[in-house]
């Protein structure tokens, strides 16, 4: 930490545990108690009115306040916009709150920063024509529940392979939001190994009394599956424009292009392949292209009837 970042932090500090001493200071920060006095006297003659109690250690001056942050006029930018591209997003308590928030953070700017932001918000539009999200839904909320308490969760799911339901046992890790479905990634019991569930195939679920630790040799960020596939140069083009979510890498072999991809499980990708026809080649895993192999197998039973 260098010394302007431990400066503020100290002043910080002091404003919510209200005193310190010299050798608390110290042992936070890995410094001598000599360097804590030479930033306390520099923080006095920054105009931080910090007194000194002899036997007790450092407060501020009562009544002392610590001035809002400031930001610059491209710090302000980038929050007008990402409120407005999580509110073109969200729905519920979740967008009123975060309006709210923007509007009491814009009256605490100076002029010249809000009308920055307000202008550079006004002269984009971010236009979602597909699902909004909603952290208040029901079934999200009882997800943040399990996965802040490590509570295991009973699910009913229907399993999109097998075209039927299973009922089983998961262990909650993670949610995320990608292509405009919310997914669920747990240990599951049934299978012993970390899945990835989508929520909208979950048909019931319920909250168990029972809490559980981190598996052995298991891993709470989920590992993905490396996908690769080859593209021939006449399409490459329009790939790069529909360009599947989970991207990753790009490589050209022999004048064609191959693609990694990092994916849960093999559904997430596999209509957005099929949808290159004979133009597109899957690589890697074996398993992904007996996959391919039996996808279009079907495909081709179910013309024949």
């Amino acid at each position: 930490m260098n010394r302007t970042d431990r400066l503020f932090a100290i002043t910080v500090l002091l404003q919510k545990q209200k005193r310190l001493r010299a050798i608390d200071l110290a042992r936070m920060f890995d410094i001598s108690e000599r360097t804590v006095y030479r930033d306390i006297l520099a923080l006095n003659e920054g105009d931080i009115p910090i007194i000194s109690i002899p036997g007790f250690g450092y407060e501020l001056m009562e009544g002392y306040v610590l001035p809002p942050l400031m930001f610059s006029p491209t710090e302000a930018r980038s929050l007008f916009l990402a409120a407005d591209l999580l509110e073109a997003r969200s729905q519920g308590q979740l967008a009123k709150d975060l309006r709210q928030a923007l509007a009491k953070l814009t009256v605490a700017l100076p002029e010249r920063v809000r009308e920055e932001g307000s202008h550079f918000s006004k002269a984009m539009r971010v236009i979602y024509s597909k699902m909004r999200f909603d952290l208040d839904d029901p079934k999200l909320s009882l997800l943040f529940q399990a996965i802040r308490e490590k509570r295991v969760i009973w699910l009913a799911y229907f399993n999109y392979k097998e075209n039927s339901g299973t009922e089983r046992e998961v262990e909650p890790l993670e949610l995320s939001l990608a292509e405009d479905n919310w997914y669920l990634h747990a240990f599951c019991r049934l299978r012993g190994a970390n899945r990835a569930f989508r929520l909208n195939r979950i048909q019931n679920l319920r909250l168990l009394h029972e809490t559980f630790k981190a598996q052995q040799g298991l891993s709470t960020n989920l590992e993905k599956q490396k996908v690769t596939i080859l593209f021939g140069k006449n399409i490459v083009r329009w790939v790069h424009e529909r360009q599947h979510y989970s991207f990753e890498s790009e490589s050209i072999y022999q004048g064609e292009f191959v693609m990694t991809y990092a994916v849960d499980d093999f559904d997430e990708i596999m209509p957005w392949l099929l949808g290159w026809g004979k133009n597109a080649k899957p690589l890697s895993p074996p398993e992904f292209k007996v996959r391919v192999g039996h996808e279009l197998t079907d495909m081709l039973k179910s013309l024949e009837t």
